[in-house]
């Protein structure tokens, strides 16, 4: 250890130059981890603020609320919620939301107080629209009375919020049969159906696998190419001090404590720009415009971060494996006898 910390300080141009190329692969895998979180929480932000733990769906519905149709339930004491794409007209613009019908009853969702025909709505819709509007439903001309405002966002696009009275208002009125898309919470009975939890819901979400996949596998793809960069720069400088390390060597300097100051190298410079990077995503996150899906996930940047320590320490054993080969007396201009 004290070897590896005197090399880096007497050696500080060289190793400054590493940690900086480490700190921007690593701050770039963390970005990425931010967006993916960011745009994970925004595909089904309006289903994290519900508080519902269960769900019971169309058996057809692959978990997708806007596929599933159950008949309305004759028990009177069981919730359900709708969940339908809708184009509605603003001044005579179109835009394109997402419609959840919620039980008024109860503390699920942002409803309480709704009358029928009004909703409430994600900011995200438009920056023209404001409590007292009307917003027309294109398909059937049935008029949606804006009440308020709350979070949320369903499939990248805003929702409305309304109560299951103005769902089978707006269902009379459009001449369509009545049903629901799901029944909630535990006194759900509905047979025949896909009982899924709300991070299966969310999971089920259109484009939320693709989209994570996709991010999941641009951030293996990092890890292995920074493993390797940081493996090639150890490499080369074993091979640039090999005069000095077999002199190291020849006045009786254990070979083990030459690699434990290579790996005492490597873990503190992966880890300080880990922690750098985490520092950085949180300057990050103050500067970056709240309408870009972008969060800190303190959870998934540090398993990545503790990821990339790993991989660097197993990349480590290339330059140690050159340490081994070293021949003292070859390497000082002797001859082997």
């Amino acid at each position: 250890m004290q070897l590896g910390w005197k090399e880096m300080w007497r050696q500080k141009r060289k190793f400054s130059m590493l940690f900086v190329i480490t700190l921007m692969i690593v701050m770039l895998t963390t970005l990425i981890t931010g967006l993916a979180d960011g745009l994970a929480y925004d595909n089904g932000s309006a289903l994290h603020e519900l508080n519902v733990s269960t769900y019971r769906l169309d058996k057809d519905s692959d978990g997708q609320l806007t596929r599933s149709f159950l008949d309305v339930p004759t028990d009177a004491s069981t919730e359900t919620m709708s969940v339908r794409p809708l184009t509605v007209t603003i001044d005579g613009m179109k835009e394109e939301v997402t419609l959840f019908a919620l039980p008024s009853g109860s503390k699920i969702g942002p409803v309480a107080g709704l009358q029928k025909g009004e909703v409430v709505f994600d900011s995200s819709l438009s920056e023209n629209v404001k409590i007292g509007d009307t917003l027309t439903d294109f398909v059937s001309a049935y008029d949606f009375k804006i009440a308020g405002e709350a979070l949320g966002r369903y499939s990248h696009g805003p929702v409305l919020y309304t109560t299951n009275e103005t769902w089978f208002d707006y269902l009379r009125y459009s001449e369509q049969r009545p049903y629901v898309s799901a029944e909630i919470g535990v006194n759900a009975t509905a047979s025949g159906t896909l009982t899924m939890s709300q991070q299966e819901i969310i999971e089920s979400v259109p484009g939320y696998s693709a989209e994570q996949s996709t991010f999941t596998m641009m951030r293996a793809f990092l890890l292995v190419i920074g493993t390797f960069i940081l493996t090639a720069f150890f490499y080369l400088f074993t091979l640039q001090k090999l005069p000095e390390l077999g002199i190291l060597k020849a006045i009786g300097l254990s070979p083990r404590i030459i690699g434990q100051a290579l790996l005492f190298q490597v873990i503190v410079i992966v880890s300080s720009a880990v922690a750098a990077s985490i520092g950085m995503m949180y300057i990050a996150d103050a500067v970056i415009p709240s309408s870009m899906p972008f969060i800190v996930d303190i959870g998934h940047v540090s398993l990545f971060g503790t990821m990339f320590i790993i991989l660097s320490i197993l990349g480590a054993f290339l330059p140690l494996w050159k340490l081994r080969q070293i021949d003292a007396i070859e390497i000082i201009g002797g001859k082997a006898s």
